[in-house]
């Protein structure tokens, strides 16, 4: 993580961060994220990650523009997509919605994987247990 950032607060900001997210993780790394998410673990490729608290040592949430508690996920948009790093702090509920969206939608493409839908549901159970 590095130490210069831009917090993305604005809807439109984290909807575009979200966008390149799903850019990353559809079709061959989606199954493995969503099993990632059931565990409360975070999952990234390349340039863009999702992390929950457990995810960061001391030295990352020291710098973090405000700690990343266990009832949040933190997406981080790294270099060399952007120059500066651009984060957004997401409650469990809205984190959630971007996940189910996307799920919908990668099924309505591929009706074969249907799995994600129960992948999504223990998504769902793990999140619940504290943030709906």
């Amino acid at each position: 993580m590095n130490r210069k950032y831009e917090l993305q607060e604005r809807k439109e900001d984290i909807d575009h961060l979200m966008s390149i997210y799903f850019d990353f993780i559809n079709g061959t790394y989606l199954e493995v994220a969503l099993k990632c998410f059931a565990a409360r673990e975070g999952y990234g490729q390349e340039i863009i990650f999702a992390f929950f608290h457990s995810d960061l040592d001391d030295f990352d949430s020291a710098h973090l523009p405000r700690p990343l508690d266990d009832k949040h996920v933190l997406i981080e948009l790294g270099y060399p997509a952007v120059e500066i790093e651009q984060l957004a702090f997401l409650d469990f509920k809205t984190f959630y919605h971007y996940l189910e969206e996307n799920v919908k939608k990668e099924v309505e493409i591929n009706p074969e994987k249907t799995r994600l839908n129960d992948l999504l549901a223990e998504v769902k159970c793990s999140l619940y247990d504290r943030a709906f």
